[in-house]
């Protein structure tokens, strides 16, 4: 899921309803996203207290997410977000897949989403 500008919490709550299990978002520069919307950050924390991974990968083709940079990727932090550090969206959609096909509960697979396993990342916090 690509944060765009202006991206409404009603279409993240319509991407994240259930079935889904787990989805990479494609934030800005270091994972940063809109952390002044309220209604955006809630419909995040709704997802991933239920159990959906939220994967935070850079929309960059250089570097690395760090949630820990800026407010706004803190905000997103809070709202259960895991950072996929320098991880590309086709290594994280892969990974994920993988972690689910080994039936990890929630905590392992974001666990592991954030080691490196097979190569697929070069950076971790």
């Amino acid at each position: 899921m690509r944060l765009i500008p202006g991206i409404s919490a009603s279409f993240i709550r319509n991407v994240l309803a259930p079935p889904v299990q787990a989805v990479v978002l494609q934030a800005y520069g270091v994972g940063n996203g809109p952390d002044r919307d309220a209604d955006f950050l809630a419909a995040l924390s709704e997802a991933t207290e239920r159990g959906v991974v939220v994967v935070d990968c850079s929309q960059c083709i250089t570097g690395r997410v760090d949630l820990d940079s800026y407010a706004a990727g803190s905000a997103l932090a809070n709202a259960g977000v895991i950072s996929g550090y320098d991880l590309t969206v086709e290594a994280a959609v892969a990974k994920l897949t993988y972690l689910f096909s080994r039936n990890y509960d929630i905590e392992r697979a974001k666990l592991e989403m954030q080691r490196d396993l097979r190569g697929e990342m070069t950076v971790t916090s």
